[in-house]
């Protein structure tokens, strides 16, 4: 009787590949994780199954596969590589707070301070269009700690603040970005003002400044 035919990771991952260019999702979920049962910690396998598992509906496994990415690429010295993975992560999972702040933290260990207020931004406005308004919050809070007044995060801040009913603390900080900026960043925050708060005071406030 021949002996069984050893397992062979290149061949494994190539039929994987294959499989997921031609639209067999679970047969490249079945091969990637026989993969991983002999390399349980392969970053490259991790960021290739994930989003295959994101879109097959199991988040818990998406995303432990997702930070095993990370932490693998992370642990060899690919920071660029675990940020591409986490761009993946958070465009599948944009409710998942923590991986905006992973993005973040990434971006400033790199020196990218202003890459890292742009994602937090942008983390920011998906959850407030989620209605996660209190989420919203904090992401934007820590991106406006890296770079106080931020037009985009303060403008998005304030309708975070709305969307949990705090309507008087996002008119104050409209005010304060008002008061800083000029052209169309005061333009903006007076509009939004009046948005969120319509009435003539409102209205007055904006057409006084």
């Amino acid at each position: 009787m021949a002996a069984p035919k050893p397992f062979d990771r290149t061949e494994t991952v190539i039929a994987a590949d294959r499989a997921r260019a031609s639209g067999r999702r679970r047969k490249a979920i079945a091969l990637y994780r026989a993969v991983l049962q002999a390399r349980p910690d392969d970053a490259t396998v991790h960021g290739k199954l994930a989003p295959l598992l994101a879109a097959s509906g199991e988040r818990a496994s998406a995303l432990a596969s997702f930070r095993a990415a990370v932490s693998g690429h992370l642990a060899a010295g690919f920071t660029d590589r675990a940020l591409a993975v986490l761009a993946q992560a958070t465009e599948a999972y944009p409710d998942e707070e923590p991986l905006w702040e992973d993005v973040a933290r990434l971006q400033v260990s790199r020196g990218r301070r202003a890459d890292a207020v742009a994602a937090l931004s942008r983390g920011g406005a998906r959850l407030v269009a989620r209605k996660a308004h209190a989420s919203a919050e904090r992401v934007l809070r820590r991106a406006g700690q890296l770079e106080p007044w931020h037009a985009e995060t303060t403008l998005t801040l304030a309708r975070a603040l709305a969307g949990t009913g705090r309507r008087g603390d996002a008119i104050r900080l409209l005010d304060g970005l008002a008061e800083r900026s000029g052209g169309r960043t005061r333009s903006a925050a007076r509009r939004l003002a009046v948005r969120l708060v319509p009435g003539p005071r409102t209205l007055w406030r904006w057409l006084r400044g």
